[in-house]
């Protein structure tokens, strides 16, 4: 037998490691693949603001003045923190809300550009009378969402918290931030 036939018969018996066999690779792609799309598509963006308690809003009924309900609330008191709202959040909890503070009573407009969740805005005047509800608002929509009346607040909780617990335009609301 020539040296090169040998040479090839001894390459035919040369075992594969087993991490290059195709019984281990292929599933070993499968699965870097799946991670790769949870942390792409599935897993929170490390880029998405994270929700701070820094107070709450309690819902009273106009005619008894009685709780419908309370939520927590992280305060947008500045331009800056307005400006951001709950844009690029994908989620919070039923009982969590914003609440925008103004410096004065005026006529405001809200738009879900950037805002991936389904949103009731509420707008509150200085007297803490809800004048306007927006109910089931559309995500990333361009569309203006103004107030019936000057307000001074702005209350946003989840699309269908109002039907849920029965506020409604007239109603009242009282809140409190935590100390800092």
């Amino acid at each position: 037998m020539s040296k090169i036939n040998k040479s090839i018969r001894n390459k035919k018996n040369i075992k594969v490691p087993f991490w290059k066999s195709k019984k281990v690779l292929i599933p070993a792609v499968l699965i870097l693949i799946i991670i790769a799309v949870y942390f792409l598509y599935f897993k929170k963006s490390s880029n998405e603001p994270e929700w701070v308690r820094e107070g709450e809003v309690t819902f009273l009924s106009r005619d008894t003045r009685q709780p419908l309900a309370k939520i927590e609330v992280e305060a947008a008191a500045n331009p800056t923190e307005r400006a951001q709202g709950l844009m690029y959040r994908t989620e919070m909890d039923e009982n969590k809300g914003m609440l925008f503070m103004f410096e004065r009573e005026d006529m405001q407009s809200f738009w879900m550009k950037n805002t991936i969740l389904p949103l009731d805005i509420i707008f509150i005047s200085s007297k803490g009378e809800i004048n306007t509800i927006h109910n089931n608002t559309v995500p990333y929509s361009e569309k203006s969402l103004p107030s019936k009346s000057k307000s001074q607040f702005v209350v946003e909780v989840n699309a269908g918290y109002c039907q849920k617990y029965g506020i409604k335009e007239g109603d009242l609301i009282e809140y409190k931030l935590d100390p800092k």
